[in-house]
């Protein structure tokens, strides 16, 4: 995407957390977390919304599966092993990745409905082709369905049939995934992540 004859839009870059922002959801105001765009080539991780917990935070995924997410995350290689888990979305953006979600308002547990989930589809597609991410990564299956509008067969792992604006889909393994799925869902991001191509 190009404005003009000025070359490539220029995404910025997110600064570090906390992530709080304000939005208006069914118009009314809403404190939730900010999208963090990835640097373009990089890839961008995509939930259903954030938890309570996590804006109180003000970082993505504090709650106990988000944990384990951002654990699989640092065992790919795509953040280091170093990363402090309160301050993981941050060495995700440093790593020239990113992070949305479906829907921005916060709630305990998955109980948005599919309507609420689907209105973001839209929403996400204008974030994909304005980021140009290298691949989107869904951290969850129902994510993943919502975006493709249909059930999928696909337990986890790279998505054939499936592709937002352009860019190819992959589905990390569930969170009480067998612990040979989630190895081997390790393995796939890692190779994803040796595959992306070279970015200033």
């Amino acid at each position: 995407m190009s404005d003009g004859d000025r070359g490539p839009i220029e995404i910025e870059r997110p600064a570090s957390g906390p992530h709080r922002a304000t939005v208006i959801v069914d118009g009314r105001p809403v404190e939730t977390l900010r999208d963090l765009p990835p640097a373009r080539g990089g890839l961008l991780f995509v939930g259903l919304n954030p938890s309570p917990i996590s804006v109180a935070a003000g970082h993505y995924h504090q709650g106990p599966l988000g944990r384990r997410f951002w654990g699989r995350v640092i065992r790919a290689g795509v953040i280091p092993a170093d990363t402090d888990i309160e301050m993981a979305d941050d060495a995700l953006v440093l790593a020239g990745h990113g992070i949305t979600d479906l829907l921005k308002r916060p709630s305990e547990r998955d109980v948005a409905t599919d309507e609420e989930l689907t209105a973001g589809v839209g929403p996400l597609w204008q974030k994909i082709a304005l980021w140009r991410p290298a691949a989107v990564v869904f951290i969850y299956k129902r994510a993943a369905e919502i975006a493709a509008g249909r059930r999928l067969e696909e337990p986890w792992g790279v998505l054939p049939s499936v592709a937002l604006a352009g860019r190819p889909c992959v589905l990390m393994p569930g969170p009480y995934a067998t612990l040979e799925q989630v190895d081997e869902g390790i393995n796939l991001l890692g190779n994803l992540l040796t595959a992306l191509p070279p970015r200033d």
